[in-house]
């Protein structure tokens, strides 16, 4: 990125804090969940508002969702953070055929740190997942033990090192690691860094020599799971951070990933405001037939205008 267009990110992102500042007063943001089927050639091009909302309650926020398929049915694994708590933790949710919430959501993940972005993937079949814990340094790799409740802590990925949003996928024969990074001066909601090894569980994740691969607020920090398209395009889900933290989400083919090079093209891109009259989009995953994303609305401060 260069120091003109880096100077004019500044400046806008500025301008957001203090159009945010007027329209927040007496209010504050919430995150919710949206689902519904879609087929995978839909998610080129996805519709936020086709999806269903699922509201949390009004003292907690709901972001971040994962879902899973499993004996006919559909979980969805999600941060919940009480606003009260002032930490996350990992929660779960049945879901219907077409999305919609079966029963109340019931915690399968908390410790003293904050937990978001419950990342799942299939290693050794068995299923497991990689929540977000930056607090800590860490990136931990959970394997599921009694399914959707019971998870059992298997190892360190990554220590020492302050990463957010992993987001683990395998390509060209090795398993790379995309996350978020203040790398080289770059800044978390700007940044995309990569780790990559032969070994996701046993292997020594070595940083990419480009890091961060893209150093931009509209693209950088990631959303969603990587997937592949029906006609074989790897895409990247990532945030439009410009306005402000998670207000717009982008969908990017990537062309060239190696350990030397990286190459992507955006292929997608919505603001909150534009797919359904949110205030903010930022996360967007596929599994089986299940589409979900998050949208940001504004609710009123307990006790606002009494």
């Amino acid at each position: 990125m260069s120091l003109l267009l880096r100077w004019r990110q500044q400046r806008e992102r500025r301008a957001g804090r203090r159009l945010d500042k007027v329209e927040e007063r007496g209010q504050r943001r919430q995150w919710l969940l949206l689902a519904g089927r879609c087929d995978l050639s839909g998610v080129r091009a996805p519709e936020p508002a086709r999806l269903q909302p699922i509201y949390p309650p009004d003292d907690a926020f709901w972001a971040d969702p994962f879902c899973w398929s499993r004996d006919g049915g559909f979980v969805a694994f999600f941060e919940e953070y009480p606003f009260a708590q002032g930490r996350g933790h990992i929660s779960a949710m049945a879901l219907s055929p077409d999305g919609h919430p079966l029963g109340e959501p019931f915690r399968v993940l908390e410790e003293p740190c904050h937990l978001s972005y419950p990342f799942l993937l299939e290693l050794g079949g068995a299923l497991c997942m990689i929540p977000e814990k930056a607090a800590t340094g860490r990136v931990d790799l959970y394997r599921c033990a009694q399914f959707p409740h019971r998870w059992e802590l298997v190892r360190t990925l990554i220590d020492g090192m302050p990463l957010h949003d992993p987001t683990l996928f395998e390509h060209e024969g090795l398993w790379w690691l995309f996350c978020a990074a203040a790398v080289d001066r770059g800044r978390v909601n700007g940044s995309l860094a990569a780790f990559y090894t032969d070994d996701p569980i046993g292997g020594r994740w070595k940083a990419h020599p480009r890091n961060p691969l893209v150093r931009d607020f509209r693209r950088g920090r990631p959303g969603g799971r990587v997937f592949r398209l029906d006609d074989g395009a790897l895409v990247r889900p990532s945030q439009d951070c410009l306005r402000r933290y998670g207000h717009g989400l982008n969908l990017s083919e990537i062309l060239v990933l190696t350990p030397t090079r990286y190459e992507e093209r955006l292929i997608w891109h919505a603001s909150g405001p534009d797919v359904g009259g949110w205030r903010g989009l930022h996360h967007l995953d596929w599994h089986q037939g299940m589409l979900m994303m998050d949208a940001q609305r504004l609710i009123p401060l307990p006790g606002a205008g009494r």
